[in-house]
């Protein structure tokens, strides 16, 4: 056995909107100790397209950890290149499709990111996904839109496409073989602790980590938490297969 960080390249992959402050606090102390890389997931307007834009640029030997849209590209990823991939954490995954209705609810949301409004995009995505008072919400919901902001809306309505019309990955999560460390917030709507349970079942190495108060963002409302469960993912060892 190794430890992970002597033998794989740690990627990191923000989910929609998301860019390297989605990712702060984890990375400050991630990388003292390996190197860690960012990939945004820009790369089109479907997940497909995301994945093979990306993974000619990723070290050859990868520790995968996404966050929502980044869960989805890691999958796919994972589904591409399973040689490449030696572990993953996927944060408040989504590897269940669109339900018609919330293809079209989200269809109605894009129409704010369109004109360029994005501090009402953000609410209307993402306010039920944030938990805790008015106050906190509303500093974490204003640094999602500074996120949104500094990406540019275009980037984002394309990433928003892309989630609307991924597929269905619990097929990934059944063939992985690899160790997937499921990371998810007891209070997320978008994966609520029943789809948690159900993903962690799924796939035969698989643990998961809920923390409590937390939602769809567990980077921003519990960042400590967070980053321990991210440290134990990549200093597990790796047992040669």
């Amino acid at each position: 056995m190794r430890a992970a960080s002597q033998t794989e390249a740690l990627v990191l992959i923000p989910g929609l909107g998301g860019n390297a402050e989605l990712f702060s606090h984890a990375m400050a102390r991630l990388s003292r100790a390996r190197p860690v890389t960012l990939a945004l997931p820009v790369g089109g307007e479907r997940i497909e397209e995301i994945a093979g834009a990306m993974l000619p640029h990723l070290p050859q030997r990868v520790a995968l950890v996404g966050h929502g849209l980044g869960s989805v590209v890691a999958l796919e990823i994972l589904r591409r290149a399973p040689k490449r991939v030696a572990r993953l954490a996927l944060i408040s995954p989504m590897p269940f499709p669109d339900t018609p209705a919330e293809a079209a609810e989200r269809d109605a949301r894009m129409i704010a990111l369109r004109a360029g409004r994005i501090a009402d995009w953000v609410e209307a995505e993402f306010a039920r996904a944030v938990p805790g008072d008015a106050i906190a919400r509303g500093a974490r919901l204003a640094r999602i839109a500074g996120m949104v902001e500094a990406l540019g809306p275009e980037i984002v309505l394309r990433q928003a496409r892309a989630l609307q019309r991924r597929g269905d990955y619990q097929g990934a999560f059944r063939r992985c073989t690899q160790p997937i460390h499921l990371i998810s917030g007891a209070d997320d709507p978008l994966c609520p602790p029943r789809r948690q349970d159900v993903l962690s079942g799924l796939a035969p190495d698989a643990r998961l980590t809920r923390i409590e108060g937390a939602g769809h963002f567990p980077m921003l409302d519990a960042p400590d938490a967070v980053t321990d469960a991210l440290e134990a993912f990549v200093d597990a060892p790796f047992v040669l297969r």
